[in-house]
């Protein structure tokens, strides 16, 4: 029996985005995903039980490399507006990255029709909102932002941040976000959030 290893994964996982950006994910394989990466079907269902389990893996493998030091940094910037200002700047670079629209165009379109959207949200967008919602409730405690349900302000931020040329993006409407139009959405979400939520840029001493 061969032993898994990590870099066997890593180039299951290259191959297997190549399959799902070229053929979408219905009309994608495992036996066209094992050919490419040069093996056997059944080795590839040893690393992963289903074809929507690689999906999923494959989108967290690359968010991992781009969103989840955004969280880090979010997490130890104690001036609220500042570290969201910075965190919506680079999500939204995030969010408009072809390979990221393109992954979230077939969650979009596939999810409902499957477990692959709840596989999806709970092994990846949940944690790091998980995490933003606890660094709200400690705000909160401190008195640097308003009272409220910090989960229901992790969705308003996101909705926020996505409003605007990231859902004419995800749409189709446009093909690209224009640097400036980024950077103005970032600035317009974090406005408003900070506003509504009354958030405090002064850190309590002894915080």
């Amino acid at each position: 029996m061969r032993v898994k290893t990590e870099e066997r994964r890593l180039a299951i996982l290259e191959a297997a985005k190549g399959v799902f950006l070229e053929r979408g994910y219905v009309a994608a394989s495992m036996s066209e995903v094992a050919a490419r990466v040069g093996g056997s079907k059944q080795t590839l269902y040893s690393y992963f039980a289903s074809k929507e389990d690689l999906l999923v893996a494959v989108m967290l493998e690359k968010g991992a490399t781009m969103i989840d030091p955004l969280f880090d940094r979010f997490h130890d910037n104690r001036d609220l507006p500042t570290g969201l200002g910075e965190f919506a700047i680079q999500y939204l670079r995030f969010l408009s990255d072809p390979e990221i629209v393109a992954f979230r165009r077939i969650i979009y379109a596939e999810g409902a029709k499957s477990n692959l959207g709840k596989l999806f949200f709970e092994n990846g967008p949940k944690r790091g909102w998980t995490r933003m919602a606890a660094d709200f409730s400690r705000a909160m405690d401190d008195g640097r932002m308003r009272r409220a349900d910090p989960w229901r302000a992790v969705a308003h931020f996101l909705a926020l941040c996505e409003a605007g040329p990231a859902q004419r993006l995800m749409e189709g409407a446009v093909d690209a976000i224009a640097e400036t139009d980024l950077v103005g959405a970032a600035e317009a979400a974090v406005d408003v959030f900070v506003r509504a939520y009354d958030l405090k840029d002064v850190t309590p001493s002894g915080g």
